[in-house]
């Protein structure tokens, strides 16, 4: 019996969150390393260690992991427009109808 496979959006989506985390672990590498304005320091002094960096890498990997899914959703090929309208104005879909009004009496 073959195992269970996710379906293509949830491959795409878990497949970009994945390298949207990746990134935020090269930018936590990053901050630790140049230390802009002793946040490095700060974060390996922090009394709670661990949890302020990880947090910050955390939401820092939804945020890319974000903007990942969502540029890979707007670069993903369409099939071409080939209903020949092209665009422009063209005639309302709606129009009105002109009905004889009768008299009253």
């Amino acid at each position: 019996m073959r195992p269970a496979q996710l379906p293509p959006v949830v491959r795409l989506l878990v497949h970009h969150a994945a390298i949207g985390f990746g990134l935020a672990t090269l930018f936590m590498v990053a901050l630790f390393w140049a230390d802009p304005g002793g946040v490095g320091g700060v974060l390996r002094r922090a009394p709670g260690h661990p949890w302020p960096a990880l947090l910050l890498w955390f939401f820092c990997g939804l945020t890319l992991g974000g903007v990942q899914i969502a540029i890979a959703v707007m670069l993903q090929d369409r099939p071409p427009d080939d209903d020949d309208r092209g665009g422009g104005r063209r005639e309302p879909a709606l129009a009105p109808v002109p009905v004889a009004a009768g008299r009253r009496g």
